[in-house]
């Protein structure tokens, strides 16, 4: 027996690493399936995006749906009342983000001089080192300017990547609607597919991966909204420019297991080195400080151990997924590797659990 387990592990795992090995091939090879994978992607995102805003509105409608109000108009009201709230939130507070965006926009040159100083300065300071470490400070500097130009640039210049994104994204409400609005027959309809002896099994399995994702998401945007406020205040406190942006940005970029953090403070701390020292110094130990009560005290009280994933299982996903689909992967990976790991334990103890299975 347990020989048969070691054997289904072993294949499992081969099985995985076949897997990436075909996707990282596919994005690989050919324009054609470099065209392919780009569009694929973009069709791909607002549908995923909306399938994220589904699972956090779903337990809302299914709350009013089982206290006598029909499917549709939970829906309607819900919608109703996250319109009317955005709409209050951008009255509020969208002229000052805006106001604070078109101020950063027109301070990047100024940045970006600031940069190329930083970088003299340091040329200055390497004459004193052994060259070899004189050559690794230039590469490093050089780089570092070339990445922080080609990202404020990128931001303001790209505007028609920027307007196709936007009417992609307004279909997201109306995937959500219909997404809410058929979950339940779009569910049947899956099991209808599936084997009657194989459609109990199959239902489990949909049951473990909503429950999975539904903790997850509803969990980590709410922590992502959390941390976002939090820093928002930390960054008014020491009066560093440009906070909601840059808040928005930390909330955000959070949603990015691990390295999310360290690319939602990079902004923040450039800025805050215009400024003075002092406040760059504060800017990190605010970062710092909310990325401790984030991992010690907000993410255990909300989202808790819901994945049960390993940390480094976590990197992995994050890395193939950077590597396979940009930004989309980034934020995607997780949940897919939680989605595999659901599939792959009911296989598992099936498997180990055939009743024909010498014991």
């Amino acid at each position: 027996m347990k020989e048969i387990r070691k054997s289904n592990l072993i294949t499992g795992l081969v099985i995985a690493l076949l897997i990436l090995v075909l996707i990282f091939m596919a994005n690989k090879v050919g324009s054609f399936f470099s065209g392919l994978f780009i569009m694929s992607k973009k069709v791909l995102t607002p549908f995923l995006v909306g399938l994220v805003f589904a699972y956090l509105l779903n337990p809302i409608v299914n709350f009013l749906n089982r206290h006598h109000i029909p499917r549709l108009l939970s829906i309607l009201t819900i919608y109703f009342f996250f319109f009317g709230l955005l709409t209050v939130l951008f009255i509020k507070g969208g002229p000052v983000l805006l106001q604070e965006f078109r101020e950063l926009s027109n301070k990047i040159p100024e940045l970006l001089v600031t940069i190329r100083m930083w970088a003299q300065r340091m040329d200055i300071q390497q004459s004193m080192l052994p060259f070899s470490i004189q050559g690794g400070l230039t590469h490093g500097m050089n780089t570092f300017g070339q990445t922080v130009n080609g990202y404020f640039t990128g931001l303001v210049a790209n505007v028609d990547d920027l307007l196709e994104k936007i009417f992609v994204y307004l279909l997201i409400p109306f995937i959500v609607f219909y997404l809410l609005k058929d979950m339940k027959s779009m569910h049947r309809g899956v099991l209808l597919l599936i084997p009657g002896a194989y459609r109990g099994r199959v239902s489990r399995i949909l049951h473990d991966i909503d429950t999975a994702l539904g903790q997850y998401i509803r969990g980590q945007l709410t922590v992502c909204a959390i941390l976002g406020v939090l820093t928002y205040i930390g960054y008014k406190i020491i009066g560093l420019p440009y906070a909601g942006v840059l808040a928005v940005f930390a909330g955000i970029t959070d949603v990015i297991p691990y390295i999310g953090p360290f690319i939602g403070a990079a902004p923040a701390i450039i800025i805050a080195l215009t400024v003075s020292w002092k406040v760059a110094v504060f800017a990190i130990a605010i970062n710092l400080l909310i990325q401790f009560l984030e991992g010690n005290v907000v993410s255990p009280l909300v989202v808790g151990k819901t994945l049960h994933l390993h940390p480094l299982l976590i990197i992995f996903a994050v890395t193939i997924g950077g590597e396979v689909a940009g930004i989309t992967g980034l934020i995607f990976a997780v949940p897919l590797v939680a989605v595999g790991k659901v599939i792959f334990q009911h296989t598992y103890h099936h498997l180990v659990r055939r009743p024909d299975l010498p014991e």
